[in-house]
C-alpha cells in the first residue's frame, strides 16, 4: 500500500507540474526621450553677399567639438509630440564667440498641430547656440600680382578674421521614444 500511495502522490505532483505556464509579466514601457538635430541653412535673399577678387578666398567659420546641442524638453516627452523645428539665425564674432542669436522665422519651422509649447523649444535652442565656439571666419587677401590657385597659401598672405550670420534648423523628435541629439552641417 505504501508504494501505491507514493504512486499516486508522484502522479498528483507530476499534474501539477504539467499545470499551464504563468505567463511572464510584461516589461515596463521604456521612458519617453526624444531627439534634436541641426542643419545650416542657406542664407535669406537679402543677406550682404561679400564679392571677392581673384586675389581673395572666404575661409567659412568651423564649430569647435564638443557642441551642446539643447536638451528635448523633459515634460513633453510622454505626449510623443511630431517633430519640432527652431530656425535661429546666430552671429559669429571676429573672436569665433556667438555674439547674437535669434529665432529665425522661416516656413520651414512651422509649429506643428498638437505642440502645446513651443517657447518649451525655443529657449534651450537659444541657450545652447549661444554656448557655440567657432574657430573664426576670415577673408584671405594675397598681395598685388598674385597668380596662384589658394590666396590663403600665397605668401605675403593677410588673414582678415569676419565677422558672419549663420542660420541654423534645430529638429526636435522622437524615435521609439528614444531621443538623439545631432548636428549635421
Amino acid at each position: 500500500m505504501r508504494r501505491g500511495a507514493a504512486a499516486g502522490a508522484l502522479a498528483m505532483l507530476l499534474a501539477a507540474c504539467t499545470s499551464a505556464p504563468v505567463p511572464p509579466e510584461p516589461a515596463p514601457a521604456p521612458p519617453a526621450r526624444g531627439e534634436v538635430g541641426a542643419a545650416l541653412l542657406a542664407p535669406d535673399g537679402d543677406s550682404n553677399r561679400m564679392a571677392l577678387g581673384r586675389h581673395q578666398r572666404f575661409v567659412y567659420p568651423t564649430l569647435e567639438q564638443p557642441a551642446a546641442m539643447p536638451d528635448y524638453p523633459a515634460d513633453l516627452l510622454p505626449l510623443r509630440l511630431p517633430p519640432v523645428a527652431v530656425c535661429v539665425d546666430v552671429v559669429v564674432g571676429t573672436d569665433g564667440q556667438v555674439v547674437a542669436a535669434a529665432e529665425r522665422p522661416d516656413p520651414r519651422c512651422a509649429t506643428p498641430r498638437g505642440v502645446p509649447d513651443r517657447a518649451a523649444f525655443v529657449t534651450p535652442t537659444l541657450a545652447a547656440v549661444r554656448a557655440w565656439t567657432y574657430w573664426p571666419a576670415a577673408l584671405c587677401t594675397a598681395p598685388a600680382g598674385f597668380d596662384g590657385s589658394d590666396p590663403c597659401a600665397a605668401p605675403g598672405v593677410t588673414e582678415t578674421p569676419t565677422s558672419v550670420r549663420l542660420s541654423y534648423a534645430i529638429r526636435f523628435r522622437q524615435h521609439d521614444g528614444v531621443p538623439v541629439v545631432e548636428r549635421s552641417e
